[in-house]
Parts: C-alpha cells; structure tokens; sequence
C-alpha cells in the first residue's frame, strides 16, 4: 500500500487534550512547527463531540496541515471520556461519516481506536456496521497500567496483530525502568514481522522508550503539546523532544549516555550533555534513567555480558542514592574513587566498566576560588556521596574538617576514613566556621520541604555552598543572604563535575560557558 511522504515521516506526534474548542485550536496552532503531526484528544472536549462531533471537527481539522490523530479514550484506558462501549461506537460512527466525505482532509485524518472498540465492530453483523473501517487510517490501540510479564505483553500484541489496521499501539506503565524492555523487545518483534508498531512505557521509568523508541523501531511517539500539558504519565514536551533530544536524528548508531537516579526528575544533565553534544555535532544523546533497583539495572541495561538492551552505552553520570552501592558492579576504578570511595561516573571501556569521582574536582575548584582553604574550618552537612568527595577535595587542600550529619554512624564513619571531626546535626550550631558545605537533597526541587539548617549556625556569617543547583536559589541560600552570609550556588560544582564526564566519554572539552548559559537559563 502507498503512503503520502508526510505521513511516512511522522515521528513526532503532540498530544492536545484541552477543555474548550478555543483551547484546543490554539495549542494546535502553536505546536503546527515542532511537531510532525497532532493527537486531538476528542474525550478531553466534554460532551461537546458525543452529542455532535461534526461541530467541532470542522475548524479543529483547520487549524493546522499536518496528519491529525482522532482519539476518543474512555477513562479505563487512562482517557477523560465517561462512555460505554456502545456510546463510543455511535460517536465513532458520526465522526468516520464526517470525516470519510471530506476528500480534501481524509487522507490525512487517522484514527485511534481502541482494542475493545475495533473487536466489537469486527464481532458485529454486516447489518450493523456502518461500514469497513478505513484500516490503511487506523491505529489500534490498548492502554494497560497494571503490572506486566513478557508473556501477558506477547498476548496483547498477538490480538493487536491480528488486526488489519496500519498501525498497532501498545502502551504500559513502567512500575521500574526495567519493564521498558518489554517495549523494546516488542518493537523489535514486530519490525521483523513488518508492522508498525507504536510502543510507549508511561510513567518516569518509561522515559527511555519516549526518547529512544522511533531510533529502534516505534512508527512514532508522542511528546506534551507544552509543559503542563501532559495526557499521560511520563509525557515529555514537543520542543524537548525535537529540540533537546533530537529524536528526528537518533537511530541505532548513536551513541548513549544517560544519568541514574532515583527520582530523577529535577537533573539537569540532560540540558547539559545533549547541549554540548549539538554544539559539537557528536551522534551522543544523554537520558534520564529513573532506576529504582540498581542490580536489575546494571545486569539489563549496563554489563556488556547480560545486558538485554540493544544500544551503544557509553557511560553513565550516577547521582543519589546510588554512588556508594554502584562500587559494587564496576570492574575498574580511579584512584580518586578508591580514596573517596564513591563514584558519579561510570565509562563503558569495551567489556569493562570503570568508575571516576569527577565531583572532587567539580565541587572543590569554585569554592576555592572564593575563599582561601588552607586552614579553614568547614563544616559539612551530609555523609553520601557528595559529601564524601567535598570533604576529600577540601581535606587535601588543607581544609579543617567537620561532618554533622543525622545519622551520626555514618558520619563517623566517613570522619574516620578522612581524619575529621564528626558530629550530631543537633550539634552543628554549637560550632563556629568559615564555610558550610550543604551535601544532602533538602531544598532540591520536588524534595519534601523541610528546614535542615538551623539559623544559629548561621550567626558568624559563614561562607554558605549549597550543592543543590535546583532551584537557583535554594531555602537556605536564601536564608543565608537574609543574614549576611555569603553564598556560592552548586550549579558551579554541577558544571564542572559534568564537563569533566563530557571529556571522559567523548575524549573532547565541552563549550562550558555555552552550557552555563543554558541552565542558568533554565534555571532562572
């Protein structure tokens, strides 16, 4: 069967679920450049289309000339839409008689269906259907939010594929990252077969398959028309898609690079690493990995000799919680990891991986471009990974360290490991100092608001370094500059630390004052 150009290159596809006509006709025009076509989610548009759907057809189709995607999702499928399987059939029926004499649109008019929806009209008798449906224009889909194995997953396709509709869409939510495999096996299976698949995990574990799915097989994706406007968990911005991860240009070749976490959800590594990666023209693309289970991961994902996904892993940034527990997997590590006994970064040297701590560096350069560390007494709050490679970076310059921390074993332990002094959080303004080094996640965005910090250890004006980035402006840099204390912000050590990753991977100096304009950007 022959296909119009446009269609064939659709990749893009921006999801528009709005209240009110006029909504829905301004975001359609405002994402008409990113995107390579839109999802008009009929069921967000309250009765308006069940009770005549021809009157809102009409000037949504006009708004823009890409393929528009007609969805009508009952809310068992994670849609707005309160209609029983026979009210859907009778609203289908209206719009496909709208849409089938519009010779001018149709071919550009495609169909979201769901699984139910196209088996009761295949079940039906030729005298009650209204028609054959336009399957060349129709995508058959299924929304599943419940757990799932490989096997469930294969007997959902087998029934998709058993249909004749151009494209079959399957879409899970990733309860761990792992369960993206699932997505990308069944691409995979059904490229060998021929069928276009669309395969999505939803949810901030299935991020991956919304970035890397059309370089390994998905016909398309689906991106938020803007931030806020997300339809379904895990959406990821248009502009972000087409223009911070460039998905129009990755395939199987590009090289990957990602950051692991848990949440994941305020880095911005991915700003940073896939900016530098434009601006240098490498075919590198960097991911949010929100991992959950770490072992799981680094056997599925990571190890050369396990590993089930199919791409180019370079390396990997590592962030909280797990800088100290990723030791466990890596084959080789710096002697800057050996003495701190964290790492933040992994490269992928062929069969083996190995380790570095570039947050020694990134976190100790600014702060002793400010204040002179040479017998100084700075106070550390926190006893991870962070803090461990502060209080080596500042130890070896000469630095008098203290750790507080809330879980005094722990920060005993690491005083032990570096010759400090260690105290109990409660002890902390008890002491006086010339700069405090916060290490922990309090004040970071999307962590629970809590005040960590008391105002009294603040009373001799101590230089205050706060390693949290995001937001620009923490709690306690605020607080701090309320009582005269001067700051240094962690989107510095953030930088730095992330340059020198860049260079690991890629062998090549980023353009660092691009990249700082770029998040302070993003940031402010």
């Amino acid at each position: 069967m022959c296909y119009s150009a446009e269609v064939m290159s659709m990749k893009l596809i921006a999801s528009v679920a709005e209240p009110t006509l006029e909504q829905a006709l301004a975001l359609m025009t405002s994402v008409s450049e990113v995107a390579d076509g839109v999802e008009l989610r009929l069921d967000a548009l309250g009765r308006h289309p069940v009770e005549d759907p021809t009157s809102v057809l009409a000037p949504l189709v006009g708004a823009t000339a890409k393929p528009i995607i007609l969805t009508y999702r009952p809310r068992e499928e994670g849609g707005y839409a309160a209609a029983s399987l026979s009210e859907r059939l009778r609203l289908w029926s209206k719009v496909m008689a709208w849409v089938e004499q519009r010779g001018e649109v149709r071919a550009r008019l495609f169909y979201d269906l769901e699984m139910d929806l196209v088996e009761a009209f295949l079940h039906a008798s030729p005298l009650e259907r209204s028609g054959v449906l336009p399957w060349e224009r129709v995508i058959l889909s299924h929304h599943r939010y419940d757990a799932a194995q490989w096997e469930d997953v294969l007997a959902l396709y087998e029934r998709l594929r058993a249909v004749p509709a151009r494209f079959l869409k399957l879409a899970l939510f990733a309860h761990d990252l792992g369960d993206s495999l699932l997505i990308f096996r069944l691409l995979e299976r059904a490229r060998q077969e021929g069928r276009e698949l669309v395969g999505i995990a939803m949810g901030r574990a299935g991020l991956l398959t919304r970035i890397l799915g059309v370089a390994y097989g998905s016909a398309f994706t689906y991106g938020a028309a803007a931030t806020g406007r997300e339809t379904a968990p895990g959406q990821i911005p248009v502009s972000e898609l087409r223009a911070l991860y460039r998905i129009a240009e990755l395939g199987r070749q590009t090289v990957v690079a990602g950051v692991i976490g848990y949440p994941i959800g305020h880095s911005l590594s991915p700003l940073v690493h896939n900016t530098g990666f434009r601006l240098l023209g490498l075919d590198f693309v960097y991911v949010p990995l929100e991992v959950a289970t770490l072992d799981r991961f680094m056997r599925d994902f990571v190890r050369p000799e396990t590993r089930q996904m199919p791409w180019r892993l370079r390396g990997l940034s590592v962030t909280i919680p797990h800088k100290l527990a990723v030791l466990n997997f890596l084959d080789e590590v710096g002697p800057m990891v050996r003495r701190v006994g964290a790492a933040n970064t992994i490269v992928v040297e062929g069969e083996r991986l190995v380790g570095y701590n570039t947050d020694v560096v990134g976190g100790t350069e600014p702060l002793a471009e400010r204040v002179a560390l040479e017998g100084a007494r700075v106070a550390i709050v926190g006893a991870g990974g962070a803090a461990r490679a502060l209080a080596y970076g500042v130890r070896e310059r000469g630095a008098r360290v203290l750790l507080f921390g809330r879980r005094l074993e722990r920060v005993r332990e690491l005083a032990e490991a570096i010759g400090a002094k260690a105290g109990a959080l409660t002890e902390l303004a008890a002491h006086s100092f010339d700069v405090l080094i916060h290490a922990t996640p309090v004040g970071m965005s999307g962590y629970p608001e809590q005040e960590l910090i008391p105002e009294e250890a603040l009373r001799h004006r101590p230089l205050v370094y706060d390693l949290v980035y995001n937001p620009l402006e923490t709690p306690l840099l605020r607080r701090a500059k309320q009582m005269g204390c001067p700051v240094l912000s962690g989107v510095e050590m953030f930088l730095r630390q992330a340059a020198e990753q860049f260079r690991l991977w890629t062998g090549l100096h980023p353009p660092l004052d691009a990249l700082r304009e770029r998040v302070y950007t993003a940031l402010s």
